[in-house]
């Protein structure tokens, strides 16, 4: 079995030669989704996205609030994916001079309002950051990853962000990782630790993929 260290790197590399050579940045656009608060990197992959993301929503009979983020340039762009709902919760990184924060946080981002920069990406909202138990208003959480297998293992970036900020998620509350259709592995492919959050769903520009069967998201879902 691969080390997390190895399949981190391996991934990295193929998400640069990816994004290595694509155009300049589309300003943000107005689509079947609505207007996008960040520019689009990929006008395919972002549409993508925003249609397993507003499926997923429509399973679970609509989402009030969900968790999404605000994409690095290497990631999957979930930039029309940000305009499917009236507001969202997306994670603050850093502090308004640019520092990290050291524990999760969150930001409300309501539609019509620009997200901000500060120094490097990802995104945030601007404006007073809520800690990290305001997760619990969230009924939906999409969550970045490097790869997710089958099983519902995620690889994530090997900080342990989001396995600190889902300890305060509510009870049900569906987590889905989003990654792209290459980075979906075979069960046993990452290794699990004991403070990994396996994930109920894995998203990819092109399908959705149950992971938990004992979810009662994966009972709604796979009807």
């Amino acid at each position: 079995m691969a080390t997390k260290t190895t399949l981190r790197a391996e991934v990295r590399g193929r998400r640069r030669a990816r994004r290595a050579g694509m155009p300049a940045l589309e300003a943000p656009v107005t689509s079947e989704f609505s207007p996008s608060p960040i520019p689009v990197r990929d006008r395919a992959e972002a549409e993508g996205i925003a249609r397993q993301i507003r499926a997923l929503a429509s399973s679970m009979g609509g989402v009030t609030l969900p968790a999404l983020f605000a994409p690095t340039p290497l990631e999957p762009d979930m930039s029309l994916a940000l305009g499917l709902f009236p507001r969202a919760l997306l994670p603050v990184l850093l502090d308004e001079a640019g520092a990290p924060l050291g524990e999760p946080r969150w930001g409300l981002w309501e539609a019509g309002r620009a997200l901000v920069t500060l120094g490097r990406p990802p995104a945030q909202p601007d404006g007073e950051a809520r800690g990290a138990e305001s997760l619990k208003e969230a009924d939906l959480i999409v969550i970045p990853a490097l790869a997710a297998s089958a099983d519902g293992t995620r690889l994530g970036q090997g900080g342990g962000w989001y396995d600190r900020a889902l300890v305060h998620r509510r009870p049900g509350t569906p987590v889905v990782a989003a990654i792209f259709d290459d980075e979906v592995l075979e069960a046993g492919v990452i290794p699990a630790e004991p403070h990994d959050v396996p994930v109920d769903a894995i998203i990819t520009p092109t399908r959705t993929i149950a992971t938990n069967v004992r979810s009662a998201f994966f009972q709604r879902f796979s009807c």
